[in-house]
């Protein structure tokens, strides 16, 4: 055997055990807790249940009676606060990816509004005759190429956009007091009970 044979034998070989290898860091069934594994750094990607999830599984059902697509847009974070040693904005920048989360946990079609470049290069490559299909359809002839159809991209029936523009640190979620200036309503106080 060549040494030029030897190389590129060892490179698969290589692959295969470092496969086989890390094969028993996971394991086939969830430990009690749900995960398959532990999480490198203490970080895992776990269900992220609040207080709204409960609320947004229920308006799935809603949803699925009357269906609704719905298309999110930019939701930017206005408030212009940052943290005081300088290691970036108090709020998350993916309000957007958050409104989509809710929206799923509702059973809501959504639209892809909020990143459209992979949708924009693929009708780019389709309308120069690029793309064709791994499994042609049946009517298919040898070198077909994806058809770019009027009304094939689906539509939203509403869309979400906007911004976060406040940030209050001294909202209480115990109780809170409000005050109706100039008006004939009497003081309002919430409590929770």
């Amino acid at each position: 055997m060549t040494r030029r044979a030897r190389k590129h034998l060892l490179k698969p070989l290589v692959c295969l055990l470092a496969v086989v290898a890390l094969e028993g860091c996971i394991s086939p069934t969830p430990n009690a807790v749900g995960r398959y594994t532990s999480p490198i750094g203490g970080a895992p990607v776990i269900s992220n249940e609040t207080p709204y999830s409960a609320a947004l599984r229920c308006l799935a059902g809603f949803v699925r009676q009357r269906p609704v697509r719905i298309a999110v847009g930019q939701i930017a974070d206005y408030t212009g606060k940052t943290e005081s040693d300088g290691s970036g904005r108090k709020v998350t920048a993916g309000a957007a990816l958050m409104a989509m989360s809710a929206l799923n946990k509702a059973g809501v079609h959504m639209v892809e509004r909020f990143d459209t470049s992979v949708a924009e290069m693929e009708l780019k490559y389709a309308n120069n005759k690029l793309i064709g299909d791994d499994a042609p359809r049946p009517d298919a002839k040898p070198g077909d190429f994806r058809k770019i159809l009027a009304g094939s991209i689906p539509g939203s029936d509403y869309y979400i956009v906007g911004g976060i523009t406040e940030l209050n640190f001294n909202i209480r979620s115990e109780n809170a007091s409000g005050n109706g200036g100039g008006s004939d309503l009497p003081d309002i106080l919430y409590q929770r009970e």
